[in-house]
């Protein structure tokens, strides 16, 4: 079975002034302003993921107040309050081992706006019998320019805003409970980052795959982009 795992407790610092306010999650958006949260629950139940489970700290009475138990939306939802003390990704999952159990979980950051095939790409993990598969995604836009100099500094070269010609960590997975043999490693009172701490060691193991979908929208939410057309068109997709 499989289990949704959406971390949703950040404090929105690249959506400020609005997130002094509101939960980033809970931003309305669309043509129904309706939250990003509610775009991103609909899509899991669309997928047949309808047990899901929200890491919350930063404003957590908005989110619970509005999804309560998640009927409303065919859903079943679990909220784990992060415990007191640093936090991070791995540290935020290891506090919901209880509720986790032994299922398989998509591990789904709440400021992303996708269109991922979940029933595929939980079929191209299955396929692959590892113990991780990551989403990645080409034609990334630094959002700086770059430059090429020789040893006497002499600038050689120079890129407004490249697209990187690498795959990049879309900020999806899919992951087995295995994972919680390797987080219960750590001291659960300290940070621990799943990209940094986790997955490492699961590339030296070799039980980490990438799934490459060709035709994947993703977009990562923050204030300083022009995204609204990106919302509209999001909100729509997961409403038909």
């Amino acid at each position: 079975m499989t289990v949704g795992v959406l971390f949703c407790g950040g404090k929105g610092t690249r959506m400020r002034p609005l997130t002094y306010y509101i939960q980033k999650v809970m931003m309305p958006i669309g043509l129904d302003q309706r939250p990003i949260m509610e775009y991103i629950v609909r899509h899991f139940v669309r997928h047949g993921v309808t047990d899901l489970i929200m890491l919350v700290n930063y404003k957590r009475e908005q989110i619970e107040g509005y999804f309560e138990d998640g009927s409303r939306w065919g859903a079943n939802i679990t909220y784990v309050p992060d415990k007191p003390g640093p936090v991070g990704t791995g540290t935020a999952l290891l506090n919901a081992h209880e509720a986790i159990g032994d299922r398989r979980m998509i591990i789904f950051y709440s400021d992303i706006i996708t269109n991922v095939n979940f029933t595929e790409m939980l079929s191209f993990h299955s396929s692959h019998g590892k113990w991780s598969t990551i989403l990645t995604t080409k034609g990334w836009k630094l959002r700086v320019g770059t430059a090429e100099i020789d040893s006497s500094n002499l600038v050689t070269s120079f890129h407004e805003k490249p697209t990187i010609p690498v795959y990049v960590n879309a900020g999806i997975s899919i992951l087995e409970p295995i994972i919680f043999d390797y987080l219960s490693e750590f001291d659960p009172t300290q940070s621990i980052d799943l990209s940094r701490d986790i997955f490492p060691q699961f590339v030296k193991a070799e039980q980490m795959v990438a799934y490459t979908p060709s035709d994947v929208y993703l977009s990562l939410i923050h204030i300083s982009e022009p995204t609204r057309p990106l919302y509209i068109s999001y909100a729509v997709f997961c409403l038909k």
